[in-house]
């Protein structure tokens, strides 16, 4: 059985990361953090308390995307966000190259992850085929200076794959659930909470809409704490420059 096959076991991924983890952060001392002024303030510290999760709900995106004939092996693959290496070991099991993947986050320990922010990102103009966002628009609070951004680095018929979790909670709502708020409505008043809000963000560059999940729940968590199958915004779209 090839090497790479090994990535298709889930428990396989998860004990990956979790020896990577360790090694970078507690042998290497590699963990880096950096700020940024377009994120909410609970940014960082939230997603630090999530560094050791492997979260599957990236599958949203990854399985659709991994079908669509316009991406391949060899395609270069950016994803924003992943916190650890699990999405980008997720990848590599439906059939796209390690070697030409990357991630960036304000949180970094691995060689694989650039430290940086996605509103202001290290890369040259039209750098990416693919450019996978799952689960960190909502903590922009300039998510239009963030589309600006994936544009600028996207090539030409890039594929942008967009994921967001649906939510009707109120500042104090999350603060009851989580202990402190999470989106700061004095800095963005409408969260992003459709399809059409994403895609708003990127016109007049939508190409073809490829795939399009739009909360079908329709269900949020509350104040009674965590919800089970809380609905979830995704779209995966080409855009034109």
């Amino acid at each position: 059985m090839p090497f790479r096959s090994l990535y298709q076991f889930p428990l396989y991924r998860r004990v990956l990361v979790a020896l990577r983890l360790l090694y970078y952060t507690r042998i290497r001392r590699r963990l880096r953090t950096a700020a940024s002024p377009d994120a909410f303030d609970a940014t960082l510290a939230h997603n630090l308390k999530g560094l050791r999760q492997c979260n599957t709900r990236i599958d949203l995106l990854i399985k659709p995307l991994s079908v669509i004939e316009l991406v391949n092996e060899r395609s270069s693959i950016l994803v924003i966000g992943p916190r650890n290496e699990h999405d980008l070991f997720t990848l590599v099991a439906n059939g796209f190259d390690r070697t030409r993947i990357k991630g960036l986050d304000l949180i970094s320990y691995s060689p694989s992850i650039d430290l940086g922010d996605m509103h202001s990102t290290p890369y040259a103009d039209d750098s990416w085929d693919v450019i996978i966002t799952g689960w960190t628009l909502s903590y922009s609070s300039t998510p239009q200076k963030f589309a600006d951004e994936m544009l600028r680095i996207a090539r030409n018929g890039a594929l942008i794959a967009i994921a967001v979790e649906y939510s009707t909670l109120s500042e104090q709502d999350e603060t009851d659930l989580a202990g402190y708020n999470i989106q700061e409505t004095a800095k963005l008043a409408e969260r992003i909470n459709s399809v059409r809000q994403i895609l708003d963000l990127f016109a007049p560059h939508v190409d073809h809409l490829y795939f399009d999940h739009d909360a079908p729940l329709k269900r949020s968590h509350g104040r009674e704490g965590l919800v089970r199958d809380v609905s979830n915004v995704a779209a995966i779209f080409s855009i034109t420059k």
